[in-house]
């Protein structure tokens, strides 16, 4: 038998035999265990106890040996490939004596600084606690033991940075009780700013303690032990096969990566229990007219010296809230408006009413959720004359115009924030075109910021565009919680343009944790200064607004940053980074749909409303374009995935932009109107069968929580009929019952008005009698709103 020589690496360690191929098997007399050792031998690079012809000539005739020699052949070049690995990864190790030789800590100017920051926030915040604690007004106006003691554990934060100050290696052990102490106390200060019971300015005096912590947080950074040389292991990276969660690991990782992880989830989980504790709130929606004195359309013997108006919730008022005119038209009221009795919720102005007759009060106020209502009504002294005429009506220029300064607004977020979270979870190249973008985000959002702060106030008081300079409005914006949001804002963007001017990204894992509290300060501010701020459930309103902002800003800035720069700049890179960004579009998109029905069912709560509202038909346009839009990007997303192509997928992306900015602007319009909740009055109309006899019900809405009210009596022939008597209650679980006047206002036919105190389903009770012993009752349900 013929065998073919191999092809192993015995040729190189025992030279080549010539032409010869073949042998004899008679002529090897060598038997094959020890042409195996041999070759074993040579192979360690020892001696070999058989001549190199010899085996050559027995592996050339025998197919189990050069079977052998194959095997060996391989594993001798894993061997040298895996040896060669590592001699290379060793001549390349550093040397890190000089690193570990020269390495300081930071400069001392930074550390001084930072101390220097600390114990100023500790004076700060322990002088502002014993001023208020001393002077005995405002927060410690009860000298309680409950007070006492908020000032003993203030005053304790206070002293241990001040302590921290004097000793920085301290900062790490102090942070975790300031950090959680002051967490608690900004999730109790936004309760109760959002509920309307203290303003945003009285709590900015807890200023120097939030400044004092972030400081302590960062002075802990740099005051912990650094590893030494040698002894860093490095951490193994778990993969996450699904790219939403990798968005979330990206997003949170920052954060983790820096000292704060050790405490941030003590302080998370006493946030969420407070917030759980804190999440129930009054419903409520615009301001509603419960009452005044005097009361509409009543007639008073003598002249009143005052008009008190009293609403279902605090309201904000405005030099012109309340205005009175008597019978000749002219104002009789002293112009100073003011909260009856420091009562948040009323309204009332000195009048001089020296004439007998009608006099008419006008009233424009700014409710919880910063949008003003108004209203008028009439009430008579002596006699009834004819009303006056108010004079003027709102400027809807200076409406169109907010709309406008909210939308760039919204724009500019949409870029700042959208384009820092870009940064955090695609992690592109940097380039200069995305620090361009989001340098004019954040002048966007300074300009949007600025316009609606100084619109607001001529807004709210029905004046033209003269107005917007006057310092009585501007104080009275900034009293409220939208002023106060909307100069954080302001105050948030230029800090955001002025450290990107200096080429700051957050490429960092502290930058980058800054970036996220930027991204959620920002969005904060726009569910402070809308429609989240009232109704029920507001913290949770709050919170989703928050996240609702949040996603809109990272899907729109991330389109943004794809179409400008990306696809046009980074090449190859670009289908990868796209390809990540579509994981942060998914679930920038999820959260948009849960917080956006959670918000549309906040201020809707029917179907009816939904239908028969402007806010309510606003929704539905924008529901159908957003659904086109996400439309439009679940294809992009499909194609991008299966067939990438750079001018396609840019022009895919470009109408992705182009349709969420129409939202944004049909937005823009939601939120200055009125929710459909408050402003749904449905009318009823339903028939009852009482005795035989069919009592036709129709209940109109007359105003806000009244009701006009007609029944129809009809016979068995169809025919109005006139029972012995007809009467009518209303009542709601506990309420009641309220007697309805009925009076007779034709055959068969009687009318009346329906007045409640709260607005709900009520259940009207119908009853007729027929003969002295012949009665019977109806029930049908009233939504009064």
């Amino acid at each position: 038998m013929l065998w073919s020589r191999p092809k192993g690496r015995l040729d190189d360690r025992f030279g080549s035999l010539g032409n010869q191929t073949t042998f004899r098997a008679d002529l090897c007399t060598v038997k094959c265990s020890e042409i195996r050792e041999a070759i074993s031998a040579w192979y360690d690079g020892e001696r070999a106890p058989a001549e190199p012809t010899a085996v050559r000539a027995h592996i050339s005739g025998c197919a189990e040996c050069t079977a052998f020699e194959l095997r060996l052949a391989g594993i001798d070049e894993q061997v040298r490939s895996v040896a060669g690995r590592i001699d290379a990864a060793r001549d390349r190790k550093p040397d890190l004596a000089a690193r570990v030789v020269t390495t300081r800590r930071r400069p001392r100017r930074a550390d001084l600084l930072l101390r220097l920051g600390v114990g100023l926030s500790g004076l700060g915040e322990l002088a502002t606690t014993a001023y208020l604690f001393f002077d005995g007004h405002e927060m410690h106006h009860h000298a309680d033991h409950s007070s006492n003691e908020v000032v003993a554990l203030t005053v304790g934060l206070c002293v241990a940075l001040l302590y921290a100050a004097v000793r920085p290696v301290l900062a790490a052990g102090y942070l975790p009780v300031i950090g959680v102490a002051t967490l608690l106390m900004v999730v109790a200060s936004a309760h109760d700013v959002v509920g309307g019971e203290v303003s945003f300015a009285h709590e900015t005096q807890h200023l120097g303690l939030v400044v004092g912590c972030a400081l302590l947080a960062l002075m802990a950074f740099h005051e912990r032990p650094r590893p030494r040389a040698g002894l860093i292991r490095k951490r193994a990276r778990h993969p996450l096969p699904r790219p939403s969660l990798r968005v979330v690991h990206r997003l949170v990782a920052p954060v983790g990566r820096v000292w704060l992880h050790r405490w941030v989830r003590i302080a998370s989980g006493a946030m969420l229990a407070t917030a759980l504790v804190l999440m129930a709130g009054p419903a409520s929606a615009h301001a509603v007219l419960e009452g005044s004195n005097p009361a509409p359309d009543a007639v008073v013997a003598t002249a009143p010296t005052s008009v008190v108006l009293r609403f279902d919730e605090p309201v904000t008022l405005l030099p012109s809230s309340l205005q009175v005119l008597g019978p000749d038209g002219k104002r009789v009221d002293n112009g100073s408006v003011a909260h009856a009795d420091g009562n948040t919720t009323t309204a009332s102005v000195a009048i001089s009413a020296r004439e007998r007759g009608t006099y008419l009060v006008s009233w424009r106020v700014v409710s919880a959720d910063s949008h003003p209502v108004s209203g008028a009504f009439d009430f008579s002294v002596g006699k009834r004359t004819t009303a006056p005429t108010a004079n003027g009506s709102a400027d809807r220029g200076m409406g169109v115009g907010l709309g406008i300064a909210r939308w760039i607004g919204y724009a500019g977020a949409a870029l700042l924030v959208g384009g820092l979270l870009f940064l955090l979870v695609c992690r592109p190249r940097p380039a200069a075109g995305i620090r361009r973008v989001l340098l004019a985000g954040a002048a966007i959002l300074a300009v949007g910021s600025a316009a609606a702060f100084l619109l607001k106030g001529p807004d709210d008081a029905a004046l033209g565009l003269g107005h917007v300079f006057d310092g009585t409005l501007l104080r009275e914006v900034v009293g409220t919680t939208y002023g106060g949001a909307t100069l954080a804002r302001l105050v948030l963007a230029l800090v955001a343009a002025a450290l990107i001017a200096r080429r700051w990204l957050p490429t960092t894992p502290l930058r980058a944790a800054a970036g996220v509290v930027l991204t959620l300060a920002i969005s904060v501010t726009f569910a402070l200064a809308g429609h989240a701020v009232a109704g029920s459930t507001r913290m949770l309103a709050v919170i989703s607004e928050t996240v609702h902002v949040a996603a809109m800003s990272a899907w729109l800035g991330g389109l943004v940053l794809l179409v400008l720069v990306v696809l046009r700049e980074h090449g190859d890179e670009a289908i990868a980074v796209a390809k990540r960004f579509s994981g942060l579009a998914l679930l920038s998109v999820v959260a948009l749909a849960l917080t956006g029905v959670f918000q549309g069912w906040r201020q809707t709560r029917s179907w009816g409303a939904l239908q028969e509202t402007t806010y309510g038909r606003e929704l539905l346009v924008k529901l159908g374009l957003v659904i086109i839009v996400v439309t439009v990007a679940a294809s992009s997303r499909a194609w991008l995935w299966r067939r990438p192509d750079l001018g396609r997928l840019r022009r895919t992306v470009a109408t992705e932009a182009v349709g969420i900015g129409v939202v944004l602007g049909l937005t823009s319009a939601l939120v200055a109107t009125q929710p459909a909740s408050a402003a749904y009055h449905p009318s009823v109309s339903k028939n009852l069968t009482i005795l035989g006899e069919t009592v036709q019900v129709s209940a109109i809405p007359a105003g806000d929580r009244t009701m006009e009210l007609h029944l129809y009596v009809f016979g068995k022939n169809g025919q109005p009929s006139e029972p012995k008597e007809v009467t009518a209650q209303i009542t709601k679980g506990s309420l009641g019952p309220l007697a309805v006047d009925l009076e007779k206002a034709g055959p068969g036919h009687r009318q009346g008005a329906v007045s409640v105190p709260v607005t709900g389903d009520w259940t009207l009770s119908v009853t007729l009698r027929t003969t002295a012993v012949d009665q019977d009752t109806a029930e049908v349900t009233l939504p009064i709103r």
